[in-house]
């Protein structure tokens, strides 16, 4: 190929590589900043299910009191006044 050959060809990959590269950048921070909420996304998920399972062990807890204060107000109605 002779140097004018080349020079075409660098040309139009330097017209192509400009007129992509913009479209590129604005993909890549589409992408980006999706990224960045997928990530808060799955924090949010974590702390959700780390409360969820505080409160069934909170639920539990007041199942068994609640159990135990039945038990007690059943003996205290059988006994005489």
């Amino acid at each position: 190929m002779k140097t004018e050959d080349w020079a075409t060809l660098a040309g139009v990959l330097i017209a192509a590589a400009l007129a992509i590269g913009p479209w590129m950048l604005a993909v890549h921070a589409k992408l980006a900043v999706i990224a960045s909420r997928v990530a808060d996304v799955c924090a949010k998920l974590e702390a959700s299910a780390a409360d969820q399972r505080r409160l069934w062990d909170v639920c539990a807890r007041h199942e068994t009191d609640l159990s135990v204060h039945a038990a007690e107000l059943a003996s205290l109605r059988g006994r005489p006044p």
